[in-house]
Order: C-alpha cells, then sequence, then structure tokens
C-alpha cells in the first residue's frame, strides 16, 4: 500500500539501483533495507491485480537484495573468505 511513508510505484527501482551501486559499507545496509520496504511495499500493492513481468523483475530484485546482503555480512567477518577467491575456481584433480 503506497502511503506518504511509503514510495511510490516506480520509487522501488531507484532504491534498488541505489543499494546495488552503494559502494559506502556504513550506507549500504540502510539503502538495502530501503529497497527491500519498496519491493515488499508493491508486492503488496499488486497482489489484488498482478503483472507477471513486474512481479518478476520484484522477486528478481528481491534475490538480487539477499544476495548482496550476504555478501556484505560476509566481507565484515575479517575471518571469512570472500565468496569468490582462487579455492573456487580450482580445477578437480
Amino acid at each position: 500500500m503506497t502511503t506518504e511513508s511509503t514510495p511510490s510505484p516506480p520509487m522501488w527501482r531507484e532504491l534498488y539501483r541505489a543499494a546495488m551501486t552503494e559502494l559506502d559499507v556504513r550506507k549500504l545496509q540502510q539503502r538495502i533495507n530501503d529497497a527491500r520496504n519498496a519491493i515488499m511495499d508493491r508486492m503488496e500493492d499488486t497482489r489484488t491485480k498482478p503483472s507477471y513481468p513486474e512481479y518478476q523483475q520484484l522477486d528478481d530484485a528481491f534475490n538480487g537484495l539477499r544476495t548482496l546482503q550476504q555478501e556484505s555480512d560476509r566481507s565484515q567477518q575479517p575471518d571469512k573468505k570472500p565468496a569468490l577467491d582462487g579455492s573456487t575456481l580450482r580445477k578437480a584433480g
């Protein structure tokens, strides 16, 4: 549902782009939260009149934010290796 405090329908795309391109780790969590909330609000708004193409975009964006959140969490743990280090690319032999 769109109210004064929630973004207008196309706003979720802008918030998603802002989260995906944020380089400042201090701002990243808030960007992710803002985009996630906007996407969930839009999904709720379109529940009664679903548009498959937009729903697919919303679902893809939500999954992209989940991955971004996981990578952000992983990078903030000093004892963890990055997800794509050289060991993941070795050939079995």
